[in-house]
């Protein structure tokens, strides 16, 4: 690696990666965004791709950025692989501060561990790892991973200058186990709206309405289609995209999806231009996660609401998320955490005119222009990171909250 650097980032798997969702894109993001304001970058990450193993040639965030790839083998989902010792021991050597995406994965927890004994300053984005209820779950069915998160994750978190969080929710979480003096980073991630287009109003009878991310309980998806089956018209269709990771709940997807009588498509894992196209045929994309609350965990964030809004698409989102203020800014609908709720929301969906859906729309892509600039917000990430803007007494060191 290049001795002369500005910050060393590693995260457990980095695009072009396929399967492995919102973690990975925000790394990506974050790391293009301070890349285009002049920061040199060196990253590390494993090589897993569902379809490959990537190259660091494939990996282009910009001419600063500095690639460095490891193989990972057995526990592909966490990044395992011996050759991250050596990369994320010599990245955080050289990296004056270093910026860890995740927490409890091999990468996450190697690079926590050799900042702390380099005495690198160091700030970590836990991305939904320490919700309530996903701690509540982990404390009550996992053991094991509890006594991880408390002899290696939790001792490391409180070593770092910040935590950045995207949500007040996840920030409470981050409270709840680190005390009341954590030091909390709240700030937004960013997407990237100028390649994004804006497609015009969907044409046909009906609405159509799309459910993009893995099919599991943390996303609500099978509550959302009980609602959507009690509520739906003759015309309207549901379009749900990502990969199956629980056999159990996928079952009961695909039963659900029978009943529909070929109303709901299930198109599996797509690629950024299906995506693309799937939100330009849809009046709405929806974000259920939390609604089935037995659960016991739900979205931190939700990257895919921001990038159906930058592609002017009105969202219907679960609260108690990062996006409750969609309804007031007039962006989309806000539903409880029940069926019931639900059910509400999609009839004031069906019912809204053209006119209105086209506001919508609009609201929805300035919102992301405006207030989720990834440049300007990871400028405010940079500048705590490099320690301009660090008070080590503050329950959180920056708020960047939209109204």
């Amino acid at each position: 690696m290049d001795n002369v650097m500005d910050v060393g980032v590693v995260s457990t798997h980095i695009p072009p990666a396929k399967g492995y969702g919102g973690v990975s894109v925000t790394a990506a993001v974050l790391t293009k965004a301070w890349a285009e304001s002049g920061l040199k970058i060196s990253l590390v990450s494993s090589s897993e791709s569902i379809d490959r193993r990537l190259e660091p040639s494939d990996v282009r965030l910009g001419d600063t950025v500095e690639v460095g790839l490891y193989r990972s083998y057995g526990f592909k989902r966490w990044g395992f692989g011996l050759g991250a010792i050596p990369k994320l021991f010599g990245l955080c050597v050289k990296a004056p501060v270093v910026y860890i995406h995740g927490i409890a994965t091999w990468p996450s927890t190697l690079a926590a561990i050799f900042c702390v004994l380099l005495r690198r300053r160091f700030m970590v984005a836990v991305h939904g790892g320490l919700m309530p209820e996903h701690v509540a779950l982990i404390r009550r069915r996992k053991p094991h991973k509890w006594l991880f998160y408390r002899w290696l994750t939790f001792p490391t978190l409180r070593r770092a200058i910040a935590i950045h969080c995207t949500s007040e929710t996840e920030a409470e979480g981050i409270r709840n186990v680190l005390g009341e003096d954590a030091r909390i980073l709240l700030v937004p991630n960013g997407i990237d709206s100028r390649p994004v287009k804006v497609a015009d109003y969907p044409e046909g009878e009906g609405i159509q309405i799309c459910f993009l991310g893995h099919i599991q309980q943390e996303k609500g998806i099978n509550a959302f289609i009980r609602a959507w089956l009690r509520t739906r018209r003759e015309a309207d269709r549901l379009v749900v995209a990502g990969r199956s990771v629980d056999g159990a709940y996928f079952k009961e997807f695909q039963a659900l999806v029978e009943q529909a009588g070929g109303a709901i498509r299930y198109r599996g894992y797509l690629g950024q231009a299906e995506v693309a196209a799937l939100l330009a045929d849809s009046h709405y994309l929806a974000l259920p996660s939390g609604l089935e609350e037995t659960g016991g965990m739900r979205e931190n964030f939700g990257n895919v609401v921001a990038e159906a809004m930058a592609a002017g698409r009105p969202v219907l989102v679960a609260r108690g998320l990062a996006w409750d203020h969609v309804e007031a800014m007039a962006a989309g609908f806000i539903f409880d955490r029940s069926e019931d709720s639900a059910c509400e929301i999609l009839r004031r969906a069906q019912s809204l005119s053209r006119t209105d859906w086209e506001r919508m729309s609009e609201n929805a892509r300035r919102y992301v222009e405006t207030h989720l600039d990834p440049v300007r917000l990871g400028e405010q990430v940079w500048r705590v990171l490099k320690g301009s803007n660090t008070n080590a007494s503050s329950q959180e060191i920056a708020l960047c909250r939209p109204e």
